[in-house]
């Protein structure tokens, strides 16, 4: 069968091999570590009890490569970095195999896992089949920030990857702060320390603070979010008004003068109405 990866091991070469290198990157940029990062595919090819799964591209072993069915009419690779980062460019190496051709495909990056274009930025499209080669590919107009990284190849034809690796360096838009604060105590430190409260305006930023929430050592976290009893509606402190929301299904939005709102560290990472008086850590906007 063409697409077997049974017998990858190259003449000469050991089984473990040393990781592939982003070489031909632009100068300046940190390799991303990405064995502890989690990986998933559109599927994953199944031989002799051996499963050729999305993680198996980020091993640092080029012999072992993850593999989609060869079926589909569009296949996809996705890293989630679990983190915001700039990435520069992206390598890609691959064995000499009869099946292995990625001409077509292209790297996307975003802050959702969903691969359609409202949620991603294109960093290149690979114009190689990278088959036996080790390619190394810029993003085009510049750096690309995004927490998912994904391989996408919408035509017939599989995703075969033995080894991804990157260049490039984290971004850290917010900072949890573990300190038990009411929320006022929390606004000034973020202002005297950082920038100020975080405000939530959209899915991606949602995504974000729910990764530093995760971390925290309270069931709650402080937002930038509060009532005006006076205007009678919820703003955040950065003076938008609330339209994108993740309020909890059995939160009402009537509240009092004494009441803002928080993240809950665990599950969906909904917001909560809580008591100013409240102590809870909080995450800042750096």
């Amino acid at each position: 069968m063409l697409w077997s990866l049974l017998f990858i091991t190259l003449i000469g070469r050991s089984t473990q091999q040393d990781p592939v290198t982003s070489s031909g990157c632009s100068p300046g940029w940190e390799t991303i570590k990405l064995d502890d990062k989690v990986a998933f595919q559109s599927s994953f090819y199944t031989d002799n009890g051996v499963n050729y799964t999305a993680d198996r591209a980020l091993d640092g072993n080029i012999t072992r490569c993850s593999h989609t069915l060869p079926t589909e009419p569009i296949s996809w690779w996705t890293v989630d970095l679990l983190g915001l980062y700039e990435i520069s460019c992206i390598t890609i190496y691959n064995i000499n195999q009869s099946n292995v051709d990625l001409r077509g495909a292209r790297i996307l990056i975003g802050n959702s896992s969903e691969r359609n274009a409202s949620d991603t930025t294109e960093c290149a499209t690979i114009n190689t089949t990278t088959k036996g080669e080790n390619n190394t590919f810029n993003c085009e107009n510049g750096p690309k920030w995004g927490r998912y990284v994904t391989v996408y190849k919408n035509t017939p034809g599989l995703v075969i990857l033995c080894e991804v690796t990157m260049k490039g360096r984290k971004k850290e838009p917010f900072k949890l702060i573990k300190e038990n604060k009411t929320w006022e105590d929390a606004l000034y430190h973020c202002r005297e320390e950082h920038m100020d409260l975080v405000s939530i305006l959209d899915k991606e930023t949602q995504g974000w603070v729910g990764l530093e929430a995760q971390k925290a050592d309270t069931p709650f976290v402080w937002l930038g979010l509060h009532y005006s009893c006076t205007l009678d509606l919820w703003f955040w402190v950065d003076d938008h008004c609330v339209g994108f929301d993740r309020w909890a299904p059995d939160e009402t939005r009537t509240a009092d003068c004494s009441m803002s709102g928080a993240m809950n560290t665990s599950g969906n990472h909904l917001w909560y109405k809580k008591s100013v008086y409240d102590k809870y850590n909080f995450i800042c906007a750096v």
